[in-house]
């Protein structure tokens, strides 16, 4: 429709006094002139000028109304010309000399519009017939597009530095592709490039994912030092970011915060020794609370068991983590009612034996390097470990491994020490 009614406000200027019969069939502007008719009496003097052409144009509902005698204008569709009431037209006009078709927008590859533009001598019609093409064949463009100058000075203005070219010719798009390139060849500051795919070819961008967090709330409270971790919740709002602690959430966004605590009653008739003796064996954070009525036994840091009479109640704070620390709870508690013992006969709870610790550790780099890669005689809780001429230093007690020769040893040594010590120690909430 913006092809066909620029069309036709231009002619409205130009030719009010039209002598020639025009017919309209398309039936997207059918409504339109219907309604300019109606508002005419209240329209402005730019608008009026426009509708007196209006009131020229007649409506061509179908073949069957129109009265072919004398000269006459069609403005038919569709612009393809592949059915409907312009591909009727054609093949009734175009073996007269004295017709004419003037093609007013862009065309696609293998429709009869773009076949006429080449001039053939013949055409096919619908019914598979072939009919002389004697008509004369024109394009000029209404397309309600921008031009070159207006393209390049929009981009000019924007700077993207994509651009992708679609909806339109191949060899036409090339061009533009090609004349867009030629401007900013030379232009070191804007780095430009141009696409122009075809059919189902995909384009590949690639965007920098760089996103911006601010931390408020009592986190931003203490300077921060560098590499230190954040925890806390992420929320976007209209692409801001922002990472505050659950406590905060109230504070800065209309969401609250809401605390599941959980709480099981599991059936005990054992002491509470044997029980701490069996938590012992799975942690090494069991602390007994005395700010509670009840004996009470913190396993975990996050895991309170409270000994009741012929039971146990277990009470935490919801979380993946903690779930799953209270569900090894829970089986040692089983375990404790299952086999249970004397108050008297409860054993002592098993702590880290350093000097057991020391043996193990050298009875491993043994066996991963041999004998001779340690001296048998040790300072403390110091050692150090020579493999192929380099040496590393290893401290028991802290369990750091230093080796400036070889980051490889290094970290080899780090990671089989971290792992012994964990294998022999109770489980520690870290």
């Amino acid at each position: 429709m913006k092809r066909g009614f620029r069309f036709r406000s231009m002619t409205a200027k130009r030719r009010a006094d039209f002598q020639v019969p025009a017919e309209e069939s398309d039936q997207l502007v059918i409504k339109p002139l219907r309604k300019s008719r109606e508002v005419k009496g209240t329209s402005k003097q730019d608008v009026k000028s426009t509708i007196l052409f209006c009131n020229v144009l007649s409506i061509l509902q179908s073949m069957d109304h129109f009265e072919d005698i004398g000269p006459s204008i069609v403005l038919a569709s569709p612009g393809m010309m592949q059915s409907g009431l312009s591909r009727e037209l054609f093949e009734s006009w175009c073996t007269d000399k004295r017709n004419g078709v003037i093609i007013a927008g862009y065309c696609v590859e293998g429709t009869l519009a773009k076949h006429i533009l080449s001039e053939p001598d013949e055409v096919i019609t619908m019914s598979g017939n072939k009919l002389p093409l004697k008509c004369s064949v024109d394009y000029i463009s209404f397309s309600a597009h921008t031009d070159y100058k207006q393209t390049s000075e929009f981009i000019r203005i924007l700077k993207p530095p994509h651009i992708v070219l679609v909806h339109g010719e191949a060899n036409e798009m090339g061009r533009l592709k090609a004349a867009l390139m030629r401007e900013y060849e030379y232009d070191t500051e804007y780095n430009i490039e141009v696409y122009n795919p075809r059919n189902t070819q995909t384009v590949e961008l690639y965007f920098r994912g760089e996103k911006m967090a601010k931390v408020v709330g009592s986190l931003a409270s203490s300077k921060p030092t560098q590499g230190q971790k954040i925890s806390g919740i992420l929320v976007k709002r209209n692409f801001n970011y922002h990472i505050m602690a659950p406590s905060d959430l109230h504070n800065y966004t209309e969401l609250a915060m809401s605390v599941v605590t959980q709480r099981m009653s599991v059936p005990y008739t054992g002491s509470l020794p044997l029980l701490r003796y069996y938590l012992t064996q799975l942690s090494g954070d069991v602390e007994q609370v005395h700010s509670i009525d009840k004996p009470t036994l913190q396993v975990f840091k996050v895991i309170n068991v409270v000994f009741e009479q012929r039971m146990v109640v277990l009470e935490w704070t919801a979380s993946p983590l903690n779930d799953m620390y209270a569900d090894s709870v829970l089986s040692v508690i089983l375990r404790a009612e299952r086999d249970p013992m004397p108050q008297k006969n409860v054993p002592t709870a098993v702590k880290v034996d350093k000097a057991h610790f020391k043996e193990c550790v050298l009875e491993m780099l043994e066996e991963m390097f041999g004998r001779d890669c340690f001296s048998q005689i040790m300072k403390g809780d110091k050692m150090d470990v020579t493999v192929d001429g380099k040496v590393a230093a290893v401290n028991l007690d802290n369990l750091e491994v230093k080796c400036e020769e070889d980051d490889v040893l290094q970290q080899l040594l780090q990671t089989a020490i971290t792992k012994l010590h964990e294998a022999i120690s109770p489980v520690n909430k870290t």
